[in-house]
């Protein structure tokens, strides 16, 4: 296969070429100017990735491709993503332009007032009182244990979200009855794909679950509501939290798929009842699962769909998000060397992959001549904190937070931040929690809370909307609430949480640095406004007033 050979391309030629071909292409003004009309998008999310990454690695020549993109884009030094900085919400944001407030996404892993707990096998009605976890990850897999989520054509089709069974989705009543609620239907607003779609362009993307389905948006009129969305063309999502076992490798090869990166070594314990590994699990094994989805990417480059064997052209609008870095901040061999942000072997070797691996797709643009057509977007979910791993403080949820509230207590979701849900939030009963974790005799690792007056302007007032949480505890930087050996998480609000990369590039673009404040929201306008659409089509831009980015030549605020 071409498209197979493209993904070959050594990655060493591609660092020494990146330079060369962005120069050699023709300089014009931003986005706009003069009329022009990018067409192509192409949108990566390095998960983990801060801002000092980015400036320490252009820097310190860990990253030459990034540091070539940079000479000719805009570099947006105090850029933000959404707070809670979980990846739902802030993968939301770059393609919807809006926060929690519109979307109604707090976390993958939150709670609903008034939806039931998933059917189950075999299936259950709604019963008893409504308010249930909504957990949208590996676990509404079929298989969570096979990286093809138990379905083979979620991998060598076009929609991995076949992959999700209903009946491990949370549910709720309807006047066709008791539902389930697919990812896509979950969040409140539409997306940039379903945009982009509506008005005739190619849409794609690669992401870590099946339950990624969320980025198709809520579209009623064109989407069904209890089945795969259907606004990204070419979704492509092997189960990152699969087991890392050589029967995932081969389930690779023998569906006819690749990686970039070489075969991880496995854990011969897995698949089984002791097997406790995932491809987040060694620095390889993350680097090889990235590695499936870059193949994917450039596979999509040379005109193909992800699997390299249809051949629908280049996507209008595309892309991934990358694991490696964020794995590479957690392990235990991970993270950084000291508190300023220089990365330590694991974390610059997981940073040389990424690099990498976006050298091949700027070669292979170079290759077919769409680098001047193509505008190049790179940002992150989130951060990860704490840079200064002796910080970390370790504690336990369950015992910090649900003990202190006691009865009334309903969910939390804690990862270096605490989403809190109460059974009953009327009159006193939110100060009461929170006086009940404040009085705590031990460490709730809790800084500051969220409630009342404070969170509804944020978000939503939780006695009127059935998502958002009663109360947030805002963290000490380094507390971590696990069992685990991770040495850093995200989800919170502090900077290492929030404070991510940005870089928006092309060959017509001058190099500049943008220092005022920006959010990561800010990115969805802005790729419409690059395929000369109306941001305004995006519900939450219009809910939420979210600007295109500055400095990109002839931005537009939405109205």
């Amino acid at each position: 296969m071409r498209a197979s050979k493209k993904v070959l391309l050594s990655t060493a030629i591609a660092a020494v070429l990146l330079p060369a071909v962005l120069a050699g292409t023709t300089q014009a003004d931003g986005i706009s100017a003069h009329g022009h009309r990018y067409e192509h998008v192409l949108l990566l999310s390095i998960d983990g990735f801060h801002a000092v990454d980015l400036a320490y690695c252009t820097t310190h020549n860990l990253c030459p491709n990034l540091a070539a993109l940079a000479q000719h884009g805009t570099t947006f030094a105090n850029a933000s993503t959404t707070k809670p900085s979980d990846s739902f919400p802030g993968m939301l944001a770059q393609v919807t332009g809006g926060t929690p407030k519109s979307a109604g996404v707090y976390y993958d892993d939150s709670y609903d007032r008034t939806f039931f707990a998933p059917a189950g096998n075999p299936p259950a009605p709604c019963t008893g009182a409504p308010g249930a976890e909504t957990t949208n990850a590996e676990n509404v897999d079929t298989n969570l244990h096979s990286i093809d989520g138990g379905v083979n054509a979620s991998l060598t089709g076009l929609n991995s979200a076949v992959a999700i069974d209903p009946n491990n989705l949370p549910r709720k009543m309807t006047s066709s009855g008791c539902v389930p609620v697919w990812p896509h239907d979950f969040v409140r607003v539409n997306s940039i794909f379903q945009v982009i779609k509506n008005h005739g362009m190619r849409t794609a993307w690669s992401d870590k679950h099946a339950a990624y389905d969320i980025v198709n948006g809520n579209d009623p009129d064109s989407q069904p509501a209890n089945g795969p969305g259907t606004n990204v063309d070419d979704f492509f999502a092997p189960e990152i939290n699969s087991d890392l076992s050589s029967a995932n490798v081969q389930l690779i090869a023998l569906l006819g798929l690749q990686s970039t990166a070489p075969a991880p070594v496995t854990d011969p314990t897995c698949p089984g009842a002791n097997c406790g590994s995932d491809f987040t699990s060694s620095i390889d094994g993350v680097e090889y699962y990235d590695g499936i989805k870059v193949w994917g990417t450039l596979n999509q480059i040379a005109g193909h769909d992800h699997t390299g064997t249809r051949n629908p052209g280049t996507p209008a609008i595309f892309g991934m998000n990358f694991q490696s870095v964020s794995v590479g901040q957690k392990l235990k061999t991970g993270g950084y060397a000291d508190a300023s942000g220089t990365p330590g072997p694991v974390l610059s070797n997981a940073i040389g992959f990424v690099d990498r691996s976006v050298g091949q797709m700027v070669s292979g643009l170079a290759a077919r001549g769409l680098v001047d057509k193509t505008l190049i977007v790179i940002s992150a979910k989130h951060g990860q904190s704490p840079i200064d791993k002796s910080k970390v403080v370790k504690l336990d949820d369950g015992q910090v937070i649900a003990g202190p509230i006691g009865s009334n207590f309903a969910f939390d979701i804690a990862d270096d931040v605490a989403l809190i849900w109460l059974k009953d939030n009327s009159g006193d009963k939110i100060k009461e929690a929170v006086d009940a974790l404040k009085n705590y005799p031990g460490d709730t690792g809790i800084a500051s809370f969220l409630y009342g007056g404070a969170l509804t302007r944020m978000f939503d007032n939780p006695r009127h909307d059935s998502r958002a949480p009663d109360i947030i505890g805002i963290t000490r930087v380094g507390v971590i609430y696990t069992h685990g050996s991770k040495i850093a998480e995200h989800g919170g609000f502090n900077p290492d949480d929030v404070h991510v990369a940005m870089l928006v590039s092309n060959p017509r673009l001058p190099q500049s640095t943008v220092s005022s404040p920006v959010e990561t929201r800010q990115i969805a306008p802005t790729i419409l406004n690059a395929l000369g659409l109306d941001p305004d089509e995006l519900e939450a831009v219009k809910i939420e007033h979210t600007d295109a980015l500055p400095g990109l030549g002839a931005e537009r605020a939405s109205n």
